[in-house]
Formats: C-alpha cells, sequence, structure tokens
C-alpha cells in the first residue's frame, strides 16, 4: 500500500511530509529505550544533586529515602534538570530522520478553532471522570497534597509550577504525541496509534491509582485526538499545561482549606 495515500486517508498530515525518510515503528521503538534511559538517568542525577545541595544548606533537616516520593522541591528540581537533556537528545534523534523537527514533532500553531475544540472535549472527560470519581468516593492522591506543601513550605512553589504545568506537558507532548506518534501512525493508522500512545502514557503515571491511570488514558486519548486531527502538538501541549495547571490549583485550594 502507498504511504502517502495512507496517510491522506488518515490523517490530516501534509502528504509531502509522508514522501520523506522517517523512522519507522521499529526504528520509533529502538530509539524509546535510549530516550526512556535518559529521563530516568538525568532525573536520578537531578535528584541527587538535590539531596547533596540541600544537605549543605539544612544538615539539620535531612531528605530521607521515604520522602523523596512526595518532596515537591527535589521532584520539580529533578524534572527541571531532566527536560532539557531529554528534549536535546530527542531533537538528535529526529534529526536523524532527515525531516526538519518542527514538521516531524507537529511544531505548527493551531487554529483557534481548534483549541476551542479542544478546550470543550477535554471538558467533557473532566466533568465525566470527577462524576465518577464522586461516585464512586475517589479522592485526590495524598502524594500530591504532600508533594505542594513541601513545595510550599522550602518557598519553591515558582519552581513546582515550572516543572509540571509546563516542562512535564512539553517533554511529555513531544515524545507520545509528537515523536511516537509520527513513528507508529504510519504504519498502524491513527486510531490505533492514539490508542497505544494513550496507554504506553498512561502507564508511565504508575504512582496514581488505578483509577486515576485511567483518566489519564482517557485524557491521552483526547490529546491524541487531537493532535491527529489539528496535526499540532503546540495544541495538546497547551492544553496539557492547562489540566496540570488546574489540577495545582486543586491542590492548592485542598492544601488552604
Amino acid at each position: 500500500m502507498d504511504l502517502v495515500t495512507t496517510l491522506d486517508a488518515e490523517s490530516p498530515e501534509l502528504p509531502q511530509a509522508a514522501r520523506r525518510p522517517r523512522w519507522g515503528p521499529w526504528a520509533t521503538l529502538a530509539w524509546g529505550i535510549p530516550l526512556a534511559v535518559t529521563a530516568v538517568l538525568s532525573q536520578t542525577l537531578g535528584a541527587l544533586g538535590f539531596v547533596t545541595w540541600w544537605r549543605l544548606l539544612h544538615p539539620d533537616q535531612p531528605i530521607t529515602r521515604a520522602d523523596i516520593a512526595t518532596n515537591g522541591p527535589l521532584l520539580a528540581f529533578s524534572l527541571a534538570v531532566s527536560a532539557p537533556i531529554v528534549l536535546g537528545l530527542l531533537a538528535l534523534v529526529v534529526r536523524g530522520a532527515r525531516v526538519p523537527l518542527s514538521e516531524y514533532l507537529a511544531l505548527k500553531w493551531p487554529r483557534w478553532r481548534d483549541f476551542g475544540i479542544g478546550a470543550a472535549a477535554l471538558a467533557c472527560v473532566l466533568l465525566a471522570t470527577g462524576v465518577v470519581a464522586g461516585l464512586t468516593g475517589q479522592q485526590t492522591p495524598e502524594f500530591m497534597g504532600a508533594t505542594y506543601n513541601s513545595a510550599r513550605i522550602a518557598g519553591m512553589l515558582p519552581l513546582l509550577m515550572v516543572s509540571f504545568v509546563f516542562l512535564g506537558p512539553l517533554q511529555e507532548e513531544l515524545l507520545f504525541r509528537g515523536f511516537f506518534f509520527r513513528g507508529f501512525v504510519p504504519a498502524f493508522g491513527a486510531w490505533p496509534t492514539i490508542v497505544l500512545t494513550s496507554a504506553v502514557w498512561a502507564f508511565t503515571h504508575v504512582q496514581y491509582s488505578w483509577f486515576f491511570v485511567g483518566e489519564i488514558f482517557a485524557l491521552g486519548m483526547v490529546f491524541g485526538w487531537l493532535r491527529w486531527r489539528s496535526g499540532s502538538t503546540i495544541l495538546t501541549t497547551a492544553l496539557h499545561a492547562a489540566v496540570n495547571g488546574m489540577a495545582l490549583v486543586e491542590v492548592a485550594a485542598l492544601a488552604g482549606s
């Protein structure tokens, strides 16, 4: 089957993009391994660097191993260290595909109509999951409140905001709705790719209960559909950041009540 015909039928991507060399699904998966290892190692090094710095400044307030998972400043700092490294490696990998970075990762400004459709779709998902959470007695995960409070006490809420509202969504969208989406969709088609990338993205959030992992999967489906519909990861990054920002505001409200 002709690749150009397949993309024209299943995606709004420009046909000329299909004529250029790109990483196929297996090469995309193979490159996913060093990207994942780089993310883990760089976050670990960032965390170790923060612990060392904190120990020098606050020798009477050690960060224990049990506190690491809920220490907001540490988590925010490790992500701030990791994201530029991972995105830099991603840019080098895409360069090897001999396709412009902005084209491969769909760094295209969307139409304003797409923003409206995206906001409405997200509102529907969040409303539905909120109703189900209320009916089933789901509570905001305790570690989120602990993460927020630790950052507030340390005076590092701005770093937490930058890391979790901007850097986190940027890194995840360029990886999942950018790199993996572009590598998988020519071989698998739009909807299988949307489901696959949403599932993998959801299971990277293992710190949450299964209910919230399911909510993240639903959000991933919306982001994937919007990426396919608009051809833009700028749109999905902006909406992802908005969701994270609302979550941070909710946690702040609960912490202050």
